[in-house]
């Protein structure tokens, strides 16, 4: 078959981005021809693909998200594709990978009508969702299902929810990660302190400013921020005389090594349709801290690997989960080993499950 992949950008490679890349690899393996379209790519994205570039169109990002749905639709009637798969909002695609939130939960009111960024955006989306529409749609949760059909109130056969998503990267790194004493003697974490870690951008919608505030009250953590370079990181660890406890590393630095060295992943995030770095952490063995409203919070209260912090959110409530897997740390590392083992069985499900499908809908249109 030949097969039509749509992402805006594979400049900065988000989880989107690289769950697009994955996907397209996975069909090429399969035996198909594949073409990715986007209107910019980073250097050293490659694949057994084809990557076409479109032109950026518009002043106003909701105007050029609007230009890039009409090509690619275009673009995939004069290539002949059997199937479009896309992982931006393409009203009229074969398939859609829902990668974040409904625009109904940010856009309400009478702004959502009135201005035109708004009203834009949720048309396009209202394409992909309305009755008419004849779309397929990969959810990352059931949570985040939900909210789609609590917003348009589509047929639901049209969903289908993901198996939790860890990259094939992550698997390998995890069995090549360097030795735990080793990273935390180069990150300058004294050998009897518990290393906490944070990890993902933007630093306040992942919860870093929540994670320090905790620490205060526990002197025998150290905490390390990695992957965000927001200007108020900084300040907020002086202000809160933190210099000597946290760490604070640039984006690039090897994920699972970090989560190998760290003794509890923290990610008390305000915002998460998923949270793919919460698999990470499990995989590495990692017990985890994490806020209900992240999608992947389920798979923690599961598997008993950590704490899911109930909403609205209370730095106490943090501080006491904190306390509470320091204290039975031999626990909560034993469950987390338990949990990485039955992800190790699991590798490339979520792939498979997106193949299948896409195949399964090519013949039956």
């Amino acid at each position: 078959m030949r097969i039509v992949v749509a992402v805006f950008q594979l400049t900065a490679l988000g989880g989107k981005e690289r769950d697009c890349l994955a996907t397209a690899r996975c069909l090429a393996d399969r035996g198909h021809e594949v073409i990715v379209l986007t209107t910019a790519v980073a250097d050293g994205v490659s694949g057994p693909f084809r990557i076409v570039l479109l032109p950026v169109k518009g002043s106003t990002n909701h105007s050029r998200n609007a230009s890039f749905a009409r090509d690619v639709l275009a673009q995939r009637q004069s290539a002949k594709a059997d199937v479009l798969v896309a992982f931006d909002r393409v009203p009229g695609a074969d398939f859609f990978f829902a990668a974040d939130h409904t625009y109904t939960l940010r856009y309400k009111g009478w702004s959502a009508w009135l201005l035109p960024r708004r009203r834009m955006m949720l048309a396009i989306e209202r394409g992909l969702f309305d009755a008419a529409a004849r779309t397929r749609i990969f959810f990352l949760t059931a949570r985040q299902r939900d909210e789609f059909l609590d917003a348009y109130g589509f047929d639901p056969a049209r969903g289908a929810v993901l198996p939790l998503i860890l990259h094939e990267e992550r698997y390998a790194a995890a069995a090549q990660a360097s030795d735990r004493a080793v990273v935390r003697q180069r990150l300058g974490v004294p050998e009897a302190a518990v290393m906490a870690l944070c990890l993902g951008i933007p630093a306040r919608r992942k919860g870093f400013d929540r994670a320090m505030e905790a620490i205060v009250a526990h002197p025998n953590i150290h905490l390390v921020l990695a992957g965000s370079s927001d200007r108020w990181v900084a300040p907020r660890v002086k202000q809160l005389k933190l210099q000597d406890r946290v760490h604070i590393l640039p984006y690039g630095e090897n994920v699972m090594d970090l989560l190998t060295a760290a003794d509890i992943f923290l990610h008390p995030a305000r915002e998460e349709a998923a949270g793919i770095v919460i698999g990470e952490a499990l995989l590495a063995g990692a017990p985890v801290i994490v806020s209900s409203v992240c999608g992947y919070a389920p798979e923690v209260a599961r598997s008993g690997a950590g704490i899911v912090l109930p909403e609205p959110f209370r730095i106490e409530a943090l501080r006491d989960a904190i306390g509470e897997v320091t204290r039975e740390l031999p626990t909560f590392r034993q469950l987390a080993a338990a949990e990485s083992a039955r992800l190790q069985q699991t590798r490339g499900h979520w792939l498979r499950f997106i193949a299948d499908r896409v195949e399964e809908g090519a013949v039956t249109g």
